[in-house]
């Protein structure tokens, strides 16, 4: 129900129970890593566009993220090259599972989640005013 509220809220179309989740979000998890990458040398690209692209094809569309086809056309329409998908895969990889071990050990549970310099860990959209107390000092 929160998620339909918060959907509604924000005139976000969400399919609470889309057709493929739980789904491996691995491959587009190391495509979106292999993009950052590129935009970070390259310039190029909307990374918060691929971003939306991936969730929505999820959570919208009700497409699976963890197909080629839907993470090349991700890719494409945020201005990427598509062939990030394959190239990117070790790389991805590599990253991936750096910043899971680093999640662990942060003591990171879900997503969103916000982990401050000096260890603090904030969970969920509506933590963000908790958190930006903690950023200045009130909290």
């Amino acid at each position: 129900a929160d998620l339909a509220r918060q959907a509604k809220r924000a005139g976000l179309p969400l399919h609470v129970q889309p057709a493929h989740f739980p789904t491996n979000a691995a491959p587009s998890s190391y495509a979106i890593i292999a993009a950052q990458k590129a935009a970070a040398e390259t310039g190029a690209g909307d990374l918060p566009g691929l971003v939306e692209a991936v969730l929505s094809a999820c959570w919208a569309e009700q497409k699976n993220i963890a197909e080629d086809a839907v993470i090349t056309e991700a890719l494409a329409g945020a201005g990427f090259d598509p062939g990030l998908a394959m190239s990117g895969l070790f790389t991805g990889a590599e990253i991936y599972g750096r910043n899971l071990e680093e999640a662990v050990v942060a003591g990171v549970f879900g997503a969103p989640s916000f982990v401050t310099e000096d260890g603090a860990v904030f969970w969920g959209q509506d933590r963000l005013d908790d958190l930006a107390d903690h950023l200045e000092g009130a909290g």
